[in-house]
């Protein structure tokens, strides 16, 4: 048999089919919810906080993924401070781990409070680090990452995704 070639709007086709009828068929399984009859009705996910781990203390952390390399961002240094005075103080480095996340929450117990900090993930460190191919000098050096913690009984997980041209981060649970 002749080795037949596929066009990628084809194999695309083809991917996307596979996903929707395999979405219809856990659909389908799956069986309606059933309301309390005492429940609140369910609203939008945005009108409420995320949701705090059962027997998981309020903390932070934080967890990195390099987009230009489809990888968790193992050795990233990330400088992590606290807004005080008009003027951002350092608290503490830390260095991804192999799975983009630092060994240890940034905040949790005492050390968890209210307040207005900063993570600078060194990208132009890491990407050198790696050996990455990329225009010099680099777009993106160091990325300001800035957040408010404002309840600290909520626990926040901070996904951040980077590459050599952009950036994004958002509060995760």
């Amino acid at each position: 048999m002749a080795n037949q070639v596929v066009s990628q709007p084809a194999r695309r086709q083809f991917a996307l089919s596979g996903l929707a009828l395999g979405a219809a068929a856990l659909t389908a399984r799956g069986a309606p919810a059933q309301q309390q009859p005492n429940a609140a009705p369910a609203g939008p996910a945005q009108a409420s906080g995320p949701i705090v781990l059962h027997g998981a203390s309020p903390r932070l952390t934080v967890h990195a993924l390099d987009t230009f390399h489809g990888a968790a961002a193992t050795g990233l240094r990330i400088d992590f401070s606290r807004l005080e005075g008009g003027s951002y103080r350092p608290l503490r480095s830390v260095v991804m781990n192999g799975n983009g996340r630092s060994e240890e929450p940034l905040l949790i117990g005492d050390s968890y409070q209210a307040g207005d900090y900063e993570l600078l993930l060194h990208v132009d460190d890491y990407f050198a680090s790696r050996k990455a191919v990329l225009p010099m000098p680099p777009f993106l050096t160091r990325l300001p990452v800035r957040i408010r913690v404002a309840n600290v009984a909520e626990r926040i997980h901070l996904p951040i995704q980077f590459g050599p041209w952009s950036y994004t981060y958002s509060r995760g649970s």
